[in-house]
């Protein structure tokens, strides 16, 4: 099984620091996040790595290498111009021809990958998504009213739980049928925002891997800091 990181992000939520350090590569318990993506990966036997790159790619490329340090074979796509977290893999047709992984390059997670891939398999979609629960707290009391503009019922400030999507991804090769050659004419193409409606509105079978473990999403220096700063 291969491994796509998307590792090309300008990361500018995290400016200034990714002026100079692209954001995979940023610090977390003396290893760059993406290190640690590298031997989770590793760990579950999956040592064909392919990273998208572009935003100070040579840092990664310089650090990397091919792998060999790490015990994983890496080769990279390199983009010249963003072309989204699905047109990225474009490049890839004929390559990715079995069931893949995709992984931001900034997500820190204790995700049991072999149960994920267990989970896909015996799903059987064209993808299957690890998803986290977050709770959803009010800040103010909600009205359910009649027609007629009587009160029905009344919550105070009431809480809802939420799935929400990390960056991992399981994915079947005919994904390809769904995501438009942007090689000879680049733009962006995202799996989120264009190939999820895109598959749900044909029907495809879309999973949802509810993972009740740890999953860091680093979106500022303040949290890059937090996470450091813990023991």
């Amino acid at each position: 099984m291969k491994a796509v990181i998307l590792a090309g992000g300008k990361g500018t939520r995290l400016r200034p620091l990714t002026y100079v350090v692209p954001k995979p590569m940023l610090p977390y318990r003396q290893k760059p996040i993406l290190e640690h993506i590298i031997e989770k990966l590793k760990k579950h036997g999956i040592t064909d790595i392919i990273l998208t790159i572009s935003h100070l790619g040579y840092q990664i490329k310089n650090h990397f290498g091919d792998g060999s340090r790490f015990g994983v074979n890496i080769e990279y796509v390199e983009e010249d111009e963003p072309l989204g977290t699905a047109g990225c893999l474009n490049a890839l047709r004929g390559k990715l021809n079995e069931t893949f992984l995709l992984f931001g390059g900034d997500n820190l997670t204790d995700l049991d990958i072999d149960d994920f891939l267990r989970f896909h398999r015996e799903k059987g979609g064209i993808m299957t998504i690890a998803l986290f629960e977050f709770e959803h707290k009010l800040s103010w009391g909600i009205y359910h009213l009649h027609d007629d503009h009587s009160v029905k019922a009344f919550s105070e400030k009431p809480s809802f739980m939420h799935k929400a999507g990390t960056m991992i991804f399981c994915i079947e090769p005919r994904i390809f049928d769904y995501i438009p050659d942007n090689r000879n004419n680049p733009s962006i193409i995202n799996i989120t925002d264009h190939i999820i409606p895109r598959l749900l509105e044909n029907g495809e079978k879309i999973y949802g891997y509810i993972h009740k473990g740890e999953w860091i999403d680093i979106g500022r220096p303040e949290d890059l800091h937090r996470i450091n700063s813990e023991e």
